[in-house]
């Protein structure tokens, strides 16, 4: 009496495992959108701190500071040679070595940083440039996804009008307790088969009596243990 309706359960079943990679794809190609969408605004806050740590360098100061030492370089070379006392040669020249070597210091470190601002703005540059081309890219993503997504769409609304159509041809009684079941096991399955006495779900075991009534298609049956309905094998056998 509900073999033919355990063998469409059996095509509903598999429709709807194919309309879930249909639903993967669609995920997949959404997740094309995402992952650039996240990659520039990643770029962006990189770009941020990239500029922030380039700033903190201090280039411009560093070299006002150096220039400045200079000149007090020179000032102090053009006192010592107006010194009249050794004292005062000795004071200007303990002055000038302080200024060489601090002048020497702060363009030691002024050199180094301005590596380190090369680099970051070789980082910037290069940001800036994905930045400006992955707009285009992006759109064209958008478009492409937005084909695609669409067929996959067309693909699951085809399918969902058969399995409607598979339930309605379904006995009542077994559509009714089926679809009872898809709402308590979604998004799982909530059929499964018994074979050689045990539920593929669980593996549970049931007794002959209520096998082999199954296998005729003689009554329906839920899992002992795990509640979900049971396909006989034998409605596998066209």
């Amino acid at each position: 009496m509900f073999l033919d309706s355990f063998r469409h359960l059996i095509e509903i079943e598999a429709l709807k495992k194919e309309n879930q990679q249909n639903s993967l794809r669609i995920s997949s190609e959404n997740k094309r959108i995402s992952d650039l969408e996240e990659r520039r605004k990643k770029t962006l806050v990189l770009n941020e701190n990239l500029t922030l740590e380039e700033k903190s360098l201090k280039l411009t100061e560093s070299q006002n500071q150096i220039e400045d030492l200079q000149l007090r370089l020179s000032k102090l070379t053009s006192q010592l040679s107006l010194a009249v006392t050794e004292k005062e040669q000795i004071a200007f020249e303990n002055q000038i070595k302080i200024v060489k070597d601090e002048i020497e210091r702060l363009e030691m470190l002024y050199f180094e940083n301005l590596e380190k601002s090369e680099e970051f703005l070789a980082l910037i540059q290069e940001n800036n440039e994905f930045m400006k081309g992955s707009v285009n890219t992006l759109e064209e993503i958008k478009k492409e996804v937005k084909e695609n997504i669409a067929k996959e769409e067309v693909i699951i609304e085809n399918r969902k009008k058969r399995i409607d159509s598979l339930t309605d041809l379904c006995h009542p009684s077994l559509k009714t307790l089926y679809l009872d079941l898809e709402k308590r096991f979604a998004p799982k399955a909530a059929v499964s088969f018994l074979i050689d006495r045990k539920c593929t779900a669980c593996h549970m075991q049931v007794d002959s009596v209520l096998a082999h009534s199954l296998d005729e298609g003689r009554s329906l049956e839920t899992c002992p243990s795990c509640s979900r309905l049971l396909i006989p094998d034998t409605a596998r056998i066209y």
